[in-house]
């Protein structure tokens, strides 16, 4: 990004143009415009895969991925302690287990040792999230999943032009998964997509997301059984389970016009990450996510821990407030203690003949399984970048500058 302040729309120019271009065809059954075939086949291409699927969400995307690597009950799936809630839940849609591993000290993502340690005969799959725009460590994760025929699902929700040692984010694991919810790089409200090359795995992953028709085809925008075939009172529509999670060809057209301009995105998402870390690097009591050599972050946020016990974090946050900034969160709290894995681990204990894919599977989801996220975790904050300009950003550093200075 140049020095001097520039800033783009929010909501790219195009999107009105394709908008209005589906508005003007209307809506039908089994025609549209294309925008869906385009988003899809363009998406892939990007992000390193021959196929891409939209869906309604990027949850709805690791759903179909695990129902298409045949992940069902009482399979096991790995998955990071530092994430959102929705990559474990995933797993419990398909009546697998999540198995919610500690996370590396210094990065933050899914510790390669602790995905070692709990790989069973039921491991089926495994889920790195690129955690605040940063990948995981993948080629260790890849290899495991080798020795072990495990399906690696990226989880890039918040990874958009993210590198892995010269590879693109997303291109590495069998299956990507991207969100297009309002918060992240691209978004066009809410959606997702997910790419990947295996034209099995691929054709499972649109059967799963549109109903388990069993005529669809890899064909991008595929979403639609012809009006010829599902006419006749003969035709057999369904072979395998899927779920309707389509996505909408007005929200495809607005994804694919925030598509074309992702670089820019990603940029100025760099350019907000880059002050706020020329500020923290003059403090030593706030430690950055570790960004290893040959990694590019895509900074979904820019994350930094507090390492002075006497900090209070919700008094730095009002400090920040009170000086006119936008304000940081939190991350998520640990996912394995979150109250509905409590609430899991109680109901199969006295009802263990209701769920019998759990019983004598499930692990006791409590305080000491991750211990390396469990203590980071309530220290860090999360400061935005989501800024569409470059002026905004340095003054948001500024001001947080301003706000370190307060608790020296």
């Amino acid at each position: 990004m140049p020095d001097s302040p520039t800033a783009i729309p929010r909501v790219a120019p195009k999107a009105y143009d394709y908008t209005r271009e589906i508005l003007d065809f209307g809506f039908h059954n089994a025609q549209a415009v294309g925008m869906t075939a385009r988003l899809e086949r363009e998406f892939a291409e990007r992000f390193g895969h021959r196929h891409g699927i939209a869906h309604c969400n990027g949850t709805a995307t690791m759903q179909s991925a695990l129902a298409a690597a045949g992940v069902g009950a009482g399979d096991e799936v790995i998955v990071p302690s530092f994430t959102v809630f929705s990559t474990p839940a995933v797993a419990l849609h398909c009546n697998a287990v999540p198995v919610i591993v500690d996370v590396d000290p210094d990065t933050w993502t899914i510790s390669i040792d602790a995905i070692r340690q709990h790989i069973t005969p039921r491991t089926k799959a495994i889920i790195p999230v690129s955690i605040c725009g940063l990948p995981a460590d993948l080629d260790p994760i890849m290899e495991l999943a080798a020795a072990h025929d495990l399906v690696v699902i990226e989880d890039n929700a918040q990874c958009y032009l993210g590198e892995y040692k010269g590879r693109i984010a997303g291109s590495i694991g069998h299956l990507a998964s991207y969100s297009f919810q309002s918060s992240k790089t691209l978004t066009c409200g809410d959606g997702g997509i997910l790419i990947c090359s295996d034209d099995t795995l691929a054709l499972a992953v649109r059967k799963a997301a549109t109903l388990g028709y069993k005529d669809l085809t890899l064909k991008p925008g595929d979403n639609v059984v012809s009006e010829a075939l599902r006419s006749q009172p003969d035709y057999q529509r369904h072979d395998s389970i899927g779920w309707n999670q389509r996505l909408p060809e007005i929200a495809a057209a607005v994804a694919l016009a925030e598509l074309e301009r992702i670089d820019e995105l990603a940029a100025l998402r760099t350019y907000a990450a880059n002050a706020f870390a020329a500020v923290v690097q003059d403090c030593e009591w706030l430690v950055p996510q570790k960004t290893p050599e040959g990694y590019v972050n895509a900074y979904w946020t820019y994350a930094a821990r507090i390492t002075r016990d006497d900090i209070v974090w919700a008094d730095f946050l009002a400090a920040f407030k009170a000086l006119g900034g936008d304000g940081f969160y939190a991350p998520p709290y640990p996912a394995h203690l979150e109250p509905i894995f409590a609430k899991l681990n109680a109901d199969v204990d006295t009802n263990a003949d209701r769920h019998p894919h759990f019983a004598g599977k499930l692990p006791r989801y409590e305080r000491g399984n991750c211990p390396v996220w469990e203590e980071i975790q309530p220290r860090v904050i999360m400061l935005k970048t989501n800024y569409f300009d470059t002026a905004e950003p340095d003054r948001q550093a500024e001001i947080f500058a301003q706000t370190i200075e307060r608790f020296k």
